[in-house]
Formats: structure tokens, C-alpha cells, sequence
């Protein structure tokens, strides 16, 4: 008869992947099996997950009832379970009367008869698989022709042994699982799909003798599972459709439509992901959860460190503080803006201040690889269950450019030119949905950064409670940080500086150039010399040096900064055209601290110049831009980069210098081309909102727009020299101050030079520098002339002529 057969045992008590199972009493069976049973000795040798696997098919095919023929699926079901075979005593009698019939011609088989049963075991009875002749499998379908019946004791002997000794242990993966269970809350039926999926990605035999359960619905496969794990059919179905929590959290994945259900393979759906975390040993529940989340790293920074954002550090807290203290769904923080801007810092010293364990979803398995954004998002689906129960916790969601869906190719290929990044393959979750559903009914409060906000939907971008921009810290906050990161490295106050007016600079990349610079400079010993070794360069010469390649491998360009001059600047050097003197306008530019300049003029006229020392004088940093910093080839880029240079010269509180800005403010009335007027456009809506000090130089006053004039505070017409300037700065520059040195005809000839500028001199001054010699004063003034001679106004003036 066909015996019915418990389900797998699911005891707690650890054992690993490989354990041997002990040798349990040999059970007194039922009905035909009312005899003792032979039980192969390297069946308590077997791996446990092994006899599961067998287990779990052979109850499957004693629950199939006539829908398993055993004449048909026997060597199937041999591939799995022959090595594991259990045999009552009276079936192996018949079976061995069987074999003498059948080969006593065979000279493989002769004396089979004369041996004990051990000794025939041992010689026949070990698996080869099914065609192996000095096997008894080989002879095995052609007996169960015979006498079906008996091979279905063999197969419910089996099981019962099996049930027996599984009660008594337990696997690693079982353990695992139930610990998952208690930690996300799963039922019977969901523990009990982890466990058979896990059992059929562990041994590839098993799916494939499941492929030959055939059923006829998906009910019908739900019902041979539930009877199985003692479940409700129903409970199994619900687990298995698409959208279930399983699925949601990641634990199965593709799963299959119920109307395409054919067998019972298609049931098992566990990821592929999912059994090495499975068959990992953990020290504790907290352990096996880092799987999936792990503690933040605590932030060296306090709030105190973000006072340019106090208002905002102030309200993240409360926030956060609330939304624990009410259990509020669906509160989630995005913080946004260029990398370095200490974003994630932030949400660490946020986090902390409100009293909170911040978690970090995982952005690596723990083999290091990298995970898809759509891993990383059912990452955040689990992290998000695992601390469901926590009392004080907040999740950390970094880098999430790659989780959500692209808005469009397009889109994608446009940011990625901004970014001069390739487009990557996407890789993030398919379907709003499910986006939305874990925005809007998330329990554990989450703290989303990205770099790219552009690259996020608007349709998600609303469901955040809020949102924070982190733009580059001005300069005194910068400092703050620079001084906390290099907290008792020996470097020189010069060094900070120059740190501090670098934007974007992270402290994580400090405190990499430090440890470069400490271990380069490190003395050597040579082997076998006593000399003491070369003095080491200095340690700020090797900070520097470091940030500087790693910027050049990253592709970061240096920020302009204003030029050497060679010359001695002095106001009493400029020759301008102003309502107002030069020295009242930065007076006021001081007191108000914003203000639209326009300087006007022929090159070398100073105009750059005075924007600098403009600049030194307010003590703020200056901020150049030109042409080629903003101009695209790609229609609107153009206008975005204008708008982002007003944005950051605001926030940094830097003099903005619009270098040749005629490039942009060109009268509108002789555009030819609807993206000449979007840009001069773009840059007059820039001058208006701008807070700051923006200052624009030209050489083509007659080519600017005439809205963009009406929109300068003030205007400055810049001219060459005056006759005395021109002595005076040759007298400074060429006679070291020396006015008596001046003599008359020097004083005639730079009477001549009426189109002099400052200019001229610092390119005479420049090639004293490249030539490391001094000039004579005569030289000097000579090459004063020649910078003359080739301007365009005197090649101009010089007459024509006649020739008689």
C-alpha cells in the first residue's frame, strides 16, 4: 500500500550544511513494512541538505498519490534519492530472489546469493547512477514492472527513516531562515517556500524531477506544496503572487503568472541570492540582519559643523525625533546637491542629534560586489521590515540615483552630458509603484542623498517630506572643517587657507592626502647604509600634490583664480571714466555688499585687474569665469550653466568676474539664432536676481545690449595712460623708483606712446622674468615701444602717404 509520509522535520538545534546526521533507531513499520529495514552505512554519512532533498521529494511523490507513476518517474526520482535508498528487509529477500532469476548468466552477478545482505549492499547496492550493469538500479524499473508495490515501500521507508532522523537535527540554512522569520514576521507557508526554494537552487537535481510534477492549475500546485508543509493552499498562493511581501523584500523574484503554471518548478522562485546568505553562519540575529543593513559609521562632525544650515540641522531633528516618537509612515528626507558637500555627513550629525541608530543600506553584497540599484532597492524593502520593530532607528539611503525608474533615454543621455559621464544601462527599479508605495507607508523614517536630483522623477521628488540642498560651505564653514580634519597633522596656516578656498573639498579626501602625505615622507633606511637619508619634502608640498593628481584623474577642473601680476598695482595707475571715483564705488560695494559693474575699454586697460583688487579689498574670494566655462555645444546648456554660475558665486559670497562678456550680452537685434536671444535672455534674468557683486569686462561696449546696460550700477570706461601715469610707472617699474633718473628725453619719448596701458608694461615685466635678467632702462623703454607700435589705434592713425 502507499504510505503517507509526514513533512520535513523543522527543528531548531544548529547544524552546518555538511553535518552528519546521527544514527537513529531503525523504526518498526506499518502494514507490509512490519520488518526491519536495511539502512545503507553511508546514509549516516550523508549531508543533512541532501536528505532534505530527498525527503521533501519522496513526500511530494507519497502526497501525488496516482498522479506519481512510478514506472515512469523512477529513474527521475532515482537521480535524487538512490544514494539515500532505505530497504525493509522482506522487499530486498524478493528483490535479490529476483536478481538471481534475471542474471545468472551474468558474470558480474555470479554469487550474488552467497553473500550476507551487508556484503551484497556493499557490492550491488552502492549508486552509480541507472545504467551501471553491476548495479541493482540497473535492474530496478524493470522489477517495479513486477511488483510496483514493493518499489513503493521502498519509497515510503525511506521517508519514514528520513522524517525520523531529520526530527532530530537541523541545518544552518533552517536555523537562518527561522531566525529571518522571526526578524520580517513570515508565516508558516512563506518560511516553508524559503525552505524548498533554497533546496532546489542547492541541488539542481531536485528542480529537475519537480519539472516532472505536473499539475493542471496553479490551485493544484498551491495544494501539493501546502500539503506538504502542513499549510493552507490559499496561504501559499497569496505568497507566491506577484506584489507579495516575499517579493516585494526580495526573497523570490520572476515569479510566474498563474495561468502559466505547468508544474511544480514553477513554484520555486527563490532568488538566486538569497541561499549563500542562507548557508552562512551568524552570531546573532543583528548579524545575519547586516546582510541587508548595517550601522552607519558615526560621524567625527556635530552639528556645530553645519551652522550654515542651522535652520534646516533644526528641524531634520525634530523631524526625525517626531516621526519615531509617533511611529509616522512615509517620512522620508532628501538631501541633494554636487558631491563633497557633505551630504551624508550631515544625515550622520542629523541622525545622532536626534537620538537615533542610523542604519546604511547595503550598496555591495558581501563579497564585494556592487549591487544593481534595483538590489539596493529591496535592500532598503527588507531594512525597512527588519527594523520595523526598533524602538529608535533611522535608514541611510545613499547614492540613489540608480534606484529610481529613468524618466526618460533622453533625460538620461542629457544629464549625462551635463555630468561628462557615459549613460549607463539602466539598472533601477521598473514601475512607479512600488517607488511610491514604500515613499508613502515606509515605518523606519529614511534620509535619502543623491548627487543628481535631475536624474529623479518629479512625480517621486513630491512624495518627500523634505528637501534640503547642500551646496559648497562658504569659505568660513569650509575652514572649520578643514582645521577638525587636520587636527594634529603638523601643517603650515598657509596650507589651511589654501584648503579652505578649494570648493568642494570632502573631508574624507583630506584625510586620504594626509595619510599619502605622512607615509611618503616617511624616512627610508636603505639596507646596509648608515647615512642618514635626504630631507623629506614638506608635508603641505605633498597634501597639495596629492589633491591635485587625484583631482586631474577625476577630471575636476581647477577653479580660475586671478593672475600673477608682475606689475605693482596701484589705482593711482588707472586712467577711467566714472561718475564717481574709483575708491567711493568699492567704499559702497563694501557698505552694501551687492552691485553691477561694467568695465569698458581696450585691452591691457586694467579692467581685470581692478576687478581683483576689488575683490582683496572686500575680502572675498574672487570667482572668474569666461566664455569657455559656460558656452555648450548642446542647445540650453548653455543657459543652465550661466544660471549655476550666479548660484554659486551667491553662495560662496565671491565677487563674480564675467571675463569678455560681450560673448553674452550682444544686442538682441542682430541675433540670427533663437539661442543667441535665450542666452542674453538667460544672463539679464541672472543679473537681476543676483545678490552679489557681479562685475563684466569688454572690449566691445557698442555690441552690448541695450536692456543689459540699463542693468549695470555702474560703468567704467577704461583709457590708456596719461603722460604723467606713464612716467610715474616707468619710473616705478624700469628706474626702481628713481625719479630722478628720469631724463628728458625718456620723458619725450613716453609723451609719444599716447596709447600706453599698464598692460604694456607687465608684458615688458614678463619678459624679464622669462629672461631672468634685468633690463636697462633704455632697453626697457625701447620694448615699450615696440608693445606700442603694434596696437591697432596707432597702426590706424599712421598715415598713408604718397608716392611721387
Amino acid at each position: 500500500m502507499n504510505k503517507r509520509l509526514p513533512p520535513p522535520g523543522m527543528a531548531v538545534p544548529r547544524v552546518g550544511a555538511g553535518a552528519r546526521v546521527a544514527e537513529p533507531r531503525e523504526p518498526r513499520l506499518a502494514g507490509s513494512l512490519d520488518a526491519r529495514v536495511f539502512v545503507p552505512p553511508g546514509l549516516r554519512q550523508a549531508p543533512v541538505l541532501d536528505l532534505m532533498c530527498s525527503h521533501f521529494v519522496l513526500t511530494l511523490a507519497a502526497r501525488q498519490g496516482p498522479r506519481f507513476n512510478v514506472r515512469r518517474d523512477l529513474n527521475t526520482l532515482l537521480a535524487l534519492a538512490g544514494r539515500h535508498l532505505v530497504w525493509p528487509q522482506t522487499v530486498l529477500a524478493r528483490l535479490r530472489e529476483f536478481l538471481v532469476r534475471r542474471c545468472k548468466d551474468n558474470e558480474l552477478w555470479q554469487g550474488q546469493e552467497r553473500l550476507s545482505t551487508g556484503g551484497f549492499m556493499e557490492r550491488y547496492g552502492v549508486w552509480r547512477g541507472p545504467y551501471e550493469e553491476g548495479t541493482l538500479f540497473f535492474y530496478l524499473d524493470e522489477y517495479a514492472k513486477e511488483t510496483p508495490r514493493d518499489l513503493l515501500s521502498v519509497l515510503a521507508a525511506t521517508g519514514d527513516w528520513l522524517s525520523q532522523a531529520l526530527k532530530k537535527q537541523s541545518t544552518l540554512v533552517e536555523k537562518n531562515i527561522d531566525a529571518l522569520a522571526n526578524l520580517l514576521q513570515l508565516n508558516r507557508a512563506e518560511r516553508a517556500l524559503l525552505l524548498y526554494g533554497t533546496l532546489a537552487r542547492y541541488q539542481r537535481d531536485l528542480r529537475s524531477i519537480l519539472v516532472e510534477f505536473k499539475v493542471n492549475n496553479a490551485p493544484e500546485a498551491y495544494a501539493a506544496l501546502a500539503e506538504v508543509a502542513g499549510v493552507k493552499a490559499s496561504e501559499v498562493g497569496e505568497a507566491l503572487r506577484a506584489g507579495s511581501r516575499l517579493e516585494r523584500i526580495g526573497m523570490v523574484e520572476n515569479l510566474i503568472s498563474e495561468h502559466n503554471i505547468t508544474d511544480l518548478a514553477d513554484l520555486m522562485k527563490v532568488s538566486e541570492k538569497l541561499p549563500p546568505v542562507l548557508m552562512r553562519e551568524y552570531r546573532s540575529e543583528s548579524e545575519l540582519m547586516a546582510v541587508f543593513t548595517r550601522p552607519a559609521a558615526r560621524s567625527a562632525l556635530a552639528a556645530g559643523d553645519f551652522d550654515y544650515v542651522a535652520d534646516d540641522v533644526r528641524l531634520l531633528v525634530g523631524l526625525l525625533r517626531e516621526a519615531v516618537a509617533r511611529k509616522e509612515p512615509g517620512v522620508n528626507v532628501l538631501l541633494y546637491g554636487p558631491p563633497g558637500t557633505g551630504k551624508t555627513e550631515l544625515a550622520r550629525v542629523v541622525a545622532a542629534a536626534a537620538g537615533l541608530e542610523l542604519f546604511e543600506v547595503e550598496y555591495a553584497d558581501r563579497d564585494g560586489n556592487a549591487l544593481s540599484g534595483r538590489d539596493r532597492y529591496r535592500s532598503l524593502q527588507i531594512a525597512q521590515v527588519f527594523l520595523k520593530g526598533t524602538a529608535h532607528s533611522a535608514l541611510l539611503f545613499d547614492e540613489v540615483e540608480d534606484v529610481f525608474p529613468p524618466i526618460s533615454s533622453e533625460a538620461a543621455q542629457f544629464m549625462a552630458r551635463a555630468e561628462q559621464v557615459p549613460a549607463s544601462h539602466s539598472h533601477s527599479v521598473s514601475g512607479k509603484a512600488w517607488v511610491n508605495q514604500i515613499l508613502e507607508s515606509n515605518a523606519v523614517p529614511t534620509i535619502w542623498v543623491t548627487n543628481r536630483i535631475e536624474q529623479i522623477d518629479p512625480a517621486f521628488r513630491r512624495r518627500f517630506a523634505y528637501h534640503l540642498e547642500l551646496k559648497s560651505p562658504p569659505p568660513g564653514a569650509r575652514e572649520q572643517l578643514v582645521r577638525k580634519t587636520l587636527e594634529g597633522v603638523p601643517v603650515s596656516d598657509a596650507l589651511v587657507a589654501r584648503l579652505t578656498a578649494r570648493k568642494g573639498l570632502t573631508p574624507a579626501q583630506i584625510r586620504t592626502a594626509v595619510r599619502f602625505a605622512q607615509l611618503a615622507c616617511a624616512p627610508v633606511r636603505a639596507p646596509g647604509r648608515r647615512k642618514a637619508p635626504a630631507a623629506v619634502p614638506l608635508l603641505d608640498d605633498l597634501i597639495e600634490r596629492q589633491l591635485r593628481n587625484a583631482d586631474q584623474a577625476l577630471g575636476r577642473q581647477p577653479d580660475a583664480t586671478a593672475r600673477p601680476t608682475p606689475t605693482r598695482y596701484s589705482l593711482d595707475m588707472l586712467h577711467v571714466e566714472s561718475r564717481y571715483d574709483v575708491p567711493r564705488i568699492i567704499a559702497a560695494l563694501k557698505a552694501r555688499g551687492h552691485g553691477t559693474l561694467c568695465f569698458h575699454g581696450a585691452p591691457g586697460t586694467g579692467k581685470t585687474a581692478l576687478a581683483e583688487h576689488i575683490a582683496q579689498q572686500l575680502e572675498r574670494p574672487l570667482m572668474i569665469r569666461r566664455a569657455s566655462d559656460l558656452v555648450s555645444k548642446f542647445v540650453g546648456e548653455t543657459e543652465q550653466q550661466m544660471a549655476a554660475m550666479f548660484r554659486e558665486a551667491e553662495a560662496e559670497k565671491a565677487v563674480l568676474l564675467l571675463d569678455e562678456a560681450d560673448s553674452f550680452l550682444q544686442d538682441r537685434r542682430h541675433a540670427q539664432r533663437t539661442y543667441e536671444v535665450t542666452e542674453v535672455n538667460e544672463m539679464l534674468q541672472g543679473m537681476e536676481r543676483f545678490r552679489g557683486i557681479f562685475v563684466c569686462t569688454t572690449n566691445l561696449m557698442d555690441s552690448i545690449d541695450q536692456a543689459a546696460l540699463r542693468r549695470f550700477t555702474f560703468k567704467i570706461q577704461f583709457k590708456p595712460l596719461r603722460v604723467e601715469q606713464r612716467e610715474r610707472m616707468f619710473v616705478v617699474e624700469a628706474l626702481g623708483g628713481d625719479e630722478a633718473g628720469l631724463t628728458t628725453a625718456w620723458r619725450a619719448r613716453l609723451a609719444r606712446l599716447d596709447q600706453l596701458c599698464p598692460g604694456d608694461f607687465a608684458a615688458v615685466k614678463r619678459q624679464v622674468e622669462i629672461l631672468a635678467e634685468a633690463l636697462p632702462p633704455e632697453e626697457f623703454l625701447a620694448q615699450l615701444e615696440a608693445e606700442h607700435r603694434i596696437k591697432p589705434e596707432v597702426r590706424e592713425a599712421r598715415s598713408m602717404g604718397f608716392v611721387h
